[in-house]
């Protein structure tokens, strides 16, 4: 009995809930809007002939076809204008609504990236200094607190380098470097691998001998990070990831593939933005922050390229690609040989 009546008033919320929409109240209201012109329309028009008797009693000697029509079209227009800004406001609040919404989650999701491994360096030290070790397990302790430090480092970065790029301020000094991007990509791979101790074993990297690039090494450096990092974190350990390069003409492209997650249509057309995350990443309460593809879009256009996500669907993997302007004579490699035509 109990469950049953349980059952009756959670559908009855639900029921509740959908009515109590915003978006059910707003289309309710502009119902009513609309009708309540029309009635209005109707009812000038059916009185036509006492309103212009009225007319005539203030002075106004005939109520004609013309008047009748401009007063309907002013009238129109001033309900219009009206309807107009009853939807601003509403788009404005959905919209303020959202961003708060977006910045309780980030920090929500902040507040555990913080404290799982502060937890863990509690315990590290607590494990150090209460107990007699041997060097090997000394050394272990060693290793999770250098990797927890290091997470700490990398989530404090972003959250000032997001910061800056949304406020304008971050510029990269050293544009006119020559990056090696395999040296890069080993780097980068090498301090991630705390996130998976067996990251090499799964990574393919597919690099011309010798590519380099004239662009900032921070700017690279931020991109190919956060796409990297993604692929470890939204792929099933073991998974392959392949990281490859390709160049057409003045561009050079690069890709990150994995056979994670996935995304659907939805995540494709907000991924990039600040806060944002895909719905399965969200349902699947995989740890993030929302800020590190918001960071290699903005990087990428201070670069003056482009940076696009490809996916099959949800649970089919995903390739972003980034395609960055170069100075260099281009290498002779057919249209048809770049893996995202």
């Amino acid at each position: 009995m109990w469950r049953r009546l349980r059952q009756g008033s959670s559908q009855l919320l639900q029921r509740l809930r959908w009515v109590l929409h915003p978006i059910t109240i707003f289309v309710s209201l502009q119902v009513v809007w609309l009708a309540i012109t029309l009635i209005w329309v109707i009812w000038f028009v059916s009185e036509r002939a006492e309103i212009g008797a009225l007319a005539k009693r203030f002075g106004q000697e005939y109520f004609s076809t013309e008047m009748t029509v401009a007063i309907l079209v002013v009238g129109c227009i001033l309900l219009g204008v009206l309807l107009v800004g009853t939807i601003i406001l509403f788009v404005t609040g959905q919209r303020q609504s959202s961003a708060a919404r977006q910045q309780r989650n980030f920090v929500s999701s902040v507040t555990h990236e913080l404290k799982s491994p502060l937890a863990s360096l509690q315990l590290a030290f607590e494990t150090m200094t209460s107990h007699e070790l041997d060097e090997a397990t000394k050394q272990r302790i060693a290793e999770i607190i250098d990797s927890d430090i290091e997470r700490l480092r990398r989530l404090i970065d972003q959250i000032l380098v997001a910061g800056r790029l949304d406020r304008g301020i971050l510029s990269f000094d050293d544009a006119s470097s020559i990056v090696p991007m395999e040296d890069l990509i080993r780097r980068i791979t090498d301090k991630l691998s705390y996130m998976d101790p067996n990251l090499n074993a799964r990574l393919t990297i597919d690099c011309p001998p010798g590519l380099t690039l004239r662009a900032s090494r921070m700017a690279l450096n931020l991109i190919l990070n956060n796409l990297i990092e993604n692929a470890i974190k939204y792929s099933a350990r073991q998974s392959p990831i392949k990281i490859g390069f390709d160049q057409i003409g003045s561009e050079v492209f690069m890709y990150v593939r994995d056979q994670g997650i996935g995304l659907d249509k939805k995540d494709k057309k907000r991924l990039f933005k600040l806060f944002r995350r895909g719905e399965a990443a969200v349902k699947k309460a995989i740890p993030g922050t929302g800020l590190g593809l918001y960071i290699v879009k903005s990087a990428v256009g201070v670069l003056g390229g482009r940076v696009w996500a490809e996916s099959a669907g949800s649970g089919q993997g995903s390739t972003f690609y980034v395609s960055l302007p170069t100075n260099k004579e281009p290498d002779q490699i057919k249209l048809d040989q770049v893996e995202h035509v």
